[in-house]
């Protein structure tokens, strides 16, 4: 090989194979974008009912925040199967070292974790964002209200979580301008017990009894009409 001038030989066989190696990068396929695990937040009472309100809490932030080129979220089902071959599906809490293992099953690169009360007619969500290689807490989040002032605190939590996702996963190819996943348009209310019935829906879907699931769900439209999430979620049961 004839090295340019002032370019030895060992020179010229680098600059001949960055020269074949461009082409290569330039068609290479951009990666993946990070994965997002929503986790089932931690209850912290003793209603039964309440503590299956994690479900359809968990089931709401995955379809609201607005994922994108950005990341990725993971979905329920695939959360629920993983915490079933861990048998902690009827856990209403999930320590930390758990919650990071979990993560790394999922290929998640941040949790959402948090952890909800009812007491005395209110109703306390609190949420943060973390890192699964390390468990640092990146930003904690949290909003409060009355029980039926739930789908208010869940959409305060979802802007309020998207915003901290954004400001550390977000890059050249994910800003916004970026196609972002249309969220369902969410109902005009939700009261506390239409949510906890839509969790319960959920609930037996989990445990394998569809025609339970498809009932609750039905209920949940009755009381609700314009809940799209819940009209996407019956739509998949009847498949």
């Amino acid at each position: 090989m004839k090295a340019a001038p002032g370019v030895g030989y060992h020179g010229a066989v680098l600059e001949a194979a960055l020269a074949l190696m461009v082409p290569l990068l330039a068609g290479a396929p951009p990666p993946a974008p990070p994965t997002v695990a929503v986790m089932y937040f931690d209850y912290q009472g003793k209603d039964e009912e309440m503590a299956l309100l994690r479900k359809g809490l968990a089931q709401m932030l995955i379809s609201d925040l607005p994922a994108g080129d950005a990341y990725t979220l993971v979905e329920r089902d695939r959360l629920q199967d993983v915490l079933d071959e861990l048998e902690l599906s009827k856990s209403v809490k999930v320590d930390p070292a758990t919650a990071q293992k979990v993560g790394k099953l999922l290929g998640a690169r941040y949790l959402v974790l948090g952890g909800y009360f009812d007491l005395m007619g209110t109703l306390r969500v609190d949420a943060r964002v973390v890192r699964v290689e390390t468990g640092e807490v990146v930003r904690s989040v949290g909003a409060h209200g009355k029980p039926d002032d739930f789908l208010e605190l869940e959409q305060r939590l979802s802007r309020e979580l998207a915003a901290i996702l954004d400001s550390q996963l977000t890059t050249a190819a994910g800003d916004a301008k970026t196609p972002r996943r249309a969220a369902p348009k969410p109902p005009a209310k939700l009261k506390a017990k239409t949510a906890l019935r839509y969790a319960k829906a959920l609930d037996k879907k989990d445990k394998g009894d569809k025609a339970g699931a498809k009932a609750e769900m039905k209920e949940v439209l009755k009381e609700q009409p314009d809940f799209a999430l819940a009209q996407l979620d019956l739509n998949a049961l009847m498949k």
